[in-house]
Formats: C-alpha cells, sequence, structure tokens
C-alpha cells in the first residue's frame, strides 16, 4: 500500500501498484487523503504536489455534513473535531484550495497541476540534458 488509515472509525488505503503504473504512464495522479495519508505519500514521494482541500468555514462543512443525511450528529462533530486538527497541518501542504463551489475548486486544482508541469523544478533536468548534448 501506497498510504492507508483510520479516519473517523473507517479504514481507507491507496494500493501502490495502480498509482506507479499511472505515473509511469506520465499520469497525473490525485488522490483523496487525509493529512495521516498525505504524510505517508509525502514520505515515499517526495515530489508529489500536495494540495490542501478545505470548505470555506467550518460552519459550512457542518451544514454540508447534515445535508448529506449520511451521518448522525455524533459522526458530524467528530469531523467538524478533525477538520480542526487538520487545519493546523496545512503548512504542510504546497497548495490549499478553498472548496466554496466545485467549479471554482476544480478549476484552481487544474490550474495547480497546470502550473507544476511547466514548473523549473520539474523541467530543468530536461534543459540540462539538452545543453550537455550540444
Amino acid at each position: 500500500l501506497l498510504e492507508y488509515n483510520k479516519y473517523v472509525g473507517h479504514y481507507y488505503g491507496t494500493p501502490l501498484a495502480p498509482v506507479k503504473k499511472m505515473l509511469k504512464e506520465g499520469k497525473d495522479v490525485l488522490l483523496e487523503i487525509d493529512v495521516n495519508g498525505a504524510k505517508k505519500v509525502r514520505e515515499k514521494m517526495p515530489d508529489g504536489v500536495f494540495i490542501f482541500l478545505t470548505p470555506p468555514d467550518l460552519h459550512t462543512l457542518h451544514l454540508r455534513l447534515e445535508h448529506r443525511g449520511t451521518e448522525s450528529e455524533d459522526v458530524i462533530m467528530g469531523r467538524i473535531k478533525q477538520a480542526r486538527k487538520e487545519i493546523l497541518v496545512m503548512q504542510d501542504y504546497d497548495y490549499a484550495v478553498v472548496n466554496d463551489t466545485i467549479a471554482n475548486a476544480v478549476d484552481h486544482i487544474k490550474a495547480i497541476v497546470d502550473a507544476e508541469h511547466v514548473s523549473v523544478k520539474r523541467v530543468i533536468d530536461d534543459y540540462r540534458k539538452m545543453v550537455r548534448e550540444d
């Protein structure tokens, strides 16, 4: 496994083989994981790009969870408590995206992915190789 974790009483994990396969094929891989999972992934893949996705505020998070109608108030409060803890480690991420609307969040994430494709740290080795070949 690339990472696994228990989150609010449930286990979640990401198998390593499919992630490696997609990366080898030149594909971008997006993982929806909590801060503990992200920490484990960063240890194994330090060149990854880490985006902290956050609601506009905790009240909005509470309303969204409530409107789902799938969780008890106790579970919702547990998730709010967890969100407070997770916000404290936002500085360990490369970017932060506020999930105010799905469209805005998607646009910001696409912009981050596009920018990372042309960041100097991603392309410098190709240019150094080009210079050495001349």
